[in-house]
């Protein structure tokens, strides 16, 4: 049977980013009630330590974004999946909160190396009709990851560091398909290209880009550090947050694979906008808990599918405004994603600790809320249609 090359290269982006970015970047929320109660931390000290985490993938993304210009993407997306292997293996290892926040920020920083290379790979390796297809498919490994990380840790039960040894195999994994995938060398649109100068960054649609990307990220931030320990706080039983993750990696990838085509029929704009709302709204939900376990459930799927489905979108729109380019902005924009990240969690921690989780919950939701107002640049067969 002859598979596709679009299938090839997404499928290989989808492992890719099941062990780096489903599972070392956003499953830490998973943990951090186990976190808590063996190392004696606070909210806010799992907060700072899920911030550590993103700002290592802050700068593992500009990092990222050189090596892929000098080397093509197999190169850090193989690094990134052997990463997440290492950091995976020291958090199962550690004696203690310093080790484990070392291993934690390892597994996090990983997802720098994989995402934004994807573009570059899908730009040089797939046919023009399938990319679109090819990069939802790489998106949707990110729910597809908290799908197996809640289900490995509803059957481990409280032996989370054997979830862990787990997740370090599913690295090493993802690292040898990415380097079977991916070719050599550089292979994208961006190879060999000097970097454009401060203009080519700072268009408006580039800038409402990073708007919207700042935005969902921090909402994202928070939800993905905190949703689980929050729902747990409530008062319902320490399966329900496993039982959440595998909800929200569910409808996300059920829905989020088909960003592509969602994009092709009905545009950016209003998709964007309405799962833009449904992040905010499914943070807000939270405050509904104390209810029972299915406003937990409830707002883990909304918040699936609105996550991957947007930044599905996203990252097709990125792919829109610096179509020229794909990965030198895309890159760009991971950077605002990456910021949100780090200031989410932390955010979250410092606001639940001295106002409590209800404020903190709201103040979080607003960011993805305001930036559904943001409007996203009409492709160019939408503008074809309003003619």
């Amino acid at each position: 049977m002859r598979i596709s090359r679009t299938s090839r290269v997404g499928g290989a982006g989808l492992l890719a980013l099941v062990a780096t970015y489903g599972i070392g970047r956003l499953a830490y929320g998973l943990f951090v009630p186990g976190f808590r109660e063996e190392f004696g931390l606070s909210v806010e000290e799992l907060g700072f330590i899920a911030s550590a985490a993103q700002t290592g993938y802050l700068v593992a993304i500009v990092v990222t974004g050189v090596v892929t210009a000098r080397f093509g993407p197999r190169a850090p997306v193989v690094g990134g999946c052997l990463l997440v292997a290492i950091g995976a293996a020291i958090t199962a290892l550690a004696p203690g909160p310093l080790l484990l926040a070392v291993g934690v920020a390892a597994a996090g920083t990983s997802a720098g190396g994989t995402w934004a290379p994807f573009s570059d790979a899908v730009a040089g390796q797939v046919p023009s009709a399938g990319r679109r297809r090819a990069l939802a498919l790489v998106n949707a490994g990110s729910p597809a990851g908290l799908l197996v990380a809640s289900a490995l840790l509803l059957v481990a039960g409280e032996r989370w560091r054997a979830v862990w040894w787990a997740f370090a195999a599913l690295g090493l994994v993802a690292a040898a398909a990415s380097f079977r995938t991916l070719a050599p060398g550089g292979v994208g649109r961006d190879h060999g290209r000097e970097w454009p100068g401060v203009a080519w960054f700072v268009t408006p649609p580039a800038v409402r880009l990073y708007v919207v990307a700042l935005g969902i990220s921090v909402t994202s931030g928070a939800y993905f550090a905190y949703a689980p320990d929050t729902v747990q706080e409530a008062g319902l039983a320490s399966w329900v947050g496993p039982a959440m993750w595998a909800s929200l990696g569910a409808a996300g990838a059920a829905v989020g694979g088909f960003g592509g085509g969602i994009a092709d029929r009905f545009g950016l704009r209003g998709p964007l906008a309405v799962m833009l709302v449904l992040v905010g709204g499914s943070t807000l939900a939270l405050l509904a808990v104390p209810g029972g376990v299915l406003a937990a459930l409830g707002s883990a799927a909304l918040f699936g599918v609105g996550f991957t489905t947007g930044f599905a979108l996203v990252v097709i729109w990125s792919q829109q405004v610096f179509h020229d380019r794909p990965t030198t902005g895309f890159t760009v924009a991971l950077v605002f994603i990456a910021a949100g990240f780090v200031v989410g969690p932390s955010l979250f921690g410092v606001l639940a600790t001295s106002t409590g989780r209800c404020v903190a919950l709201l103040v979080s939701a607003t960011p993805a809320l305001l930036a559904a107002l943001v409007p996203a640049a009409r492709s160019p067969l939408e503008r074809r249609e309003r003619r």
